[in-house]
């Protein structure tokens, strides 16, 4: 196998994970919408489904989650022939940086919620340029 090659199946690899990651973060918060927050913090939120203003957050935040699924579903799509989707592959990790924007904006305008990830915001604004970088290289090698 060639350095290319091994690139390309490295590319592939890491894409795959961010699929599925995408497809089962994003399905289950659209099952579960903001009550499932409470799966993964250390303490349970308050979530009363009779105030209207956490039926506005569960509304908004279910819609993301559904645009968090497409984004699974499209990186599922462009991992078979990577080299091949440069355009897609940037519009979707685009869309993975702009939600790292909105975390750091979330960031800057309320403290620390418990059970935030600060991992989740480092990721998703260095990786996306990594790997459209990496992307390109092995669309260029192909």
């Amino acid at each position: 196998m060639t350095r290319a090659e091994v690139s390309r199946r490295l590319l592939q690899i890491v894409v795959s994970l961010g699929a599925l990651q995408g497809l089962a973060g994003g399905g289950f918060y659209l099952w579960r919408g903001v009550e499932g927050l409470s799966v993964f913090t250390p303490s349970p939120l308050p979530v009363d489904v009779t105030d209207p203003t956490w039926a506005t957050v569960d509304y908004m935040y279910r819609a993301l989650a559904g645009v968090w699924f497409a984004l699974g579903l499209m990186l599922a799509y462009i991992v078979p022939a990577i080299e091949r989707h440069t355009a897609w592959f940037t519009l979707a990790y685009g869309a993975i940086f702009a939600m790292g924007v909105g975390r750091l904006l979330s960031r800057l305008a309320f403290a620390p919620a418990p059970g935030n990830s600060t991992g989740a915001l480092v990721a998703e604004l260095v990786l996306p340029p990594v790997l459209v970088f990496w992307q390109r290289r092995v669309a260029r090698a192909a």
